[in-house]
């Protein structure tokens, strides 16, 4: 009888857990609005649970979600309790708000978004709409709050300047590689998208980037020289790569520090590089970091979804690439890692560069799947098999990623690679469809 009741509490839970998640994702669906008056409200409303604990802000166009993994791992095995907020998630929400590693439990989500949702009503009788990102981001904080962590590493979500994530005071900013992206909310120019990317730096706090020249760094430079901010750019010469394959990437820093991650992918050591320039930045700040404990961090550090294998024969790689930028990286890499032949299953978003990720991608493929994740924000498989067309010798259209996955599977001879990319939604699909039919 005990056992009958609950696992009766558990289908309530998890029937909670779903419709309150079909709530915070029909905000979602309302649109991205941005700005910080409302976002700075909520948290004022909540008792600014944001200024409980010291920050590092992660901002850039590829890359953030890998550097916010190196760092939080790091800090964490230097005995710090820290915070990671990042989006989206890959299967389930809990992901994007971890504290020491372990992600958002069902229960305390449904406690968090209850006391956001009460506060929303509230400020919707003010008449302000409140967005999927500016509540979730609101949960993280409090979240952070509650457990009383030392750090948390937060990743803007959209731009910077505007992104609910800017109203910290972080101790560094750091900001990737800056490419085109979100063109129609963040410009169409570089120099417009780094801009916003730049929002993030603070008066007299230290930023760590790794943009280039004609790539955006100019206007970092601008921004930080205004604010009085001192800048640390990470370029090619302050680190090199000693060897990256499907298990890891190796390199060495300027220092002599030799680090290594299960990150696969050259590109892979130019986040490592960078994140970490902004731990030894931390050292400014009062914070104390030892270098042989990062490389311990770094050889510890796990971040799904990045040129994930998750079977051997056929090799099955899951990647989250999803810019035409990323997809040359991605591509260059496996050329030198990969000597299969590559069976692609695509499934962009409809605000990326489809074109561009395709030239990069399709003349790699052998045979190519073009798929749709289940959103409105996603190119369909028309528009992704005409693309791919172009560019590679056979092209299938299967709506769905899940049988999408199982078509290149059949496809695929054991000497093969099969490559899922183009999305984190296509990459969660995929997923849920793997955890219920692999056999190995």
């Amino acid at each position: 009888m005990r056992k009958a009741l609950e696992r009766g509490i558990d289908v309530l839970l998890l029937m909670d857990y779903h419709q309150t998640l079909d709530w915070l994702f029909g905000l979602e669906a309302k649109g991205i609005k941005f700005g910080l008056k409302n976002i700075t409200l909520l948290l004022k409303k909540m008792g600014n649970p944001q200024r409980s604990f010291r920050s590092l802000h992660v901002g850039g166009t590829n890359g953030k979600g890998s550097v916010c993994a190196l760092l939080s791992q790091s800090l964490r095995e230097q005995g710090y309790s820290v915070g990671m907020y990042t989006s989206p998630h890959i299967v389930d929400f809990g992901e994007r708000i971890q504290v020491n590693g372990r992600n958002l439990e069902e229960a305390e989500m449904l406690r968090l978004a209850e006391e956001a949702r009460a506060i929303n009503e509230d400020m919707e009788e003010e008449g302000r709409r409140m967005t999927f990102f500016e509540l979730t981001t609101a949960m993280a904080f409090r979240h952070f709050q509650e457990q009383a962590v030392d750090l948390a590493v937060v990743e803007v979500g959209m731009g910077g300047r505007l992104d609910a994530t800017n109203v910290l005071l972080p101790e560094c900013s750091v900001i990737t590689r800056v490419g085109l992206e979100h063109i129609e909310y963040l410009g169409d120019t570089i120099d417009k998208i780094a801009y916003e990317k730049a929002g993030i730096i603070k008066p007299g706090i230290p930023v760590v980037t790794a943009a280039r020249r004609g790539e955006g760094l100019e206007i970092i430079k601008q921004r930080a020289t205004s604010l009085g901010s001192p800048l640390v750019v990470v370029d090619e010469d302050a680190y090199l790569v000693l060897g990256s394959d499907l298990e890891g990437t190796t390199i060495r820093m300027r220092d002599g520090t030799v680090l290594s991650a299960p990150l696969p992918g050259r590109f892979q050591g130019e986040n490592m590089a960078l994140a970490y320039v902004a731990l030894g930045v931390l050292e400014s700040r009062g914070i104390p970091v030892r270098k042989e404990i990062i490389a311990k961090g770094f050889a510890r550090t796990s971040w799904p979804g990045r040129l994930e294998t998750v079977r051997i024969r056929p090799r099955v790689l899951l990647d989250a690439t999803h810019t035409a930028d990323g997809a040359r990286v991605v591509a260059r890499d496996l050329r030198e890692m990969v000597e299969r032949r590559l069976v692609l299953v695509l499934g962009v978003l409809n605000d990326k560069d489809l074109n561009g990720m395709v030239e990069a991608l399709g003349p790699l493929a052998k045979i190519a799947i073009a798929t749709s994740p289940r959103t409105k924000r996603a190119f369909s498989a028309d528009q992704v098999e005409a693309t791919l067309k172009r560019h590679c010798p056979r092209v299938l259209k299967i709506d769905d990623v899940g049988r999408a996955v199982s078509e290149a599977l059949h496809l695929a001879s054991e000497e093969d690679t099969v490559l899922v990319t183009g999305s984190l939604y296509t990459l969660g699909e995929a997923k849920r469809w793997w955890d219920s039919h692999k056999t190995d």
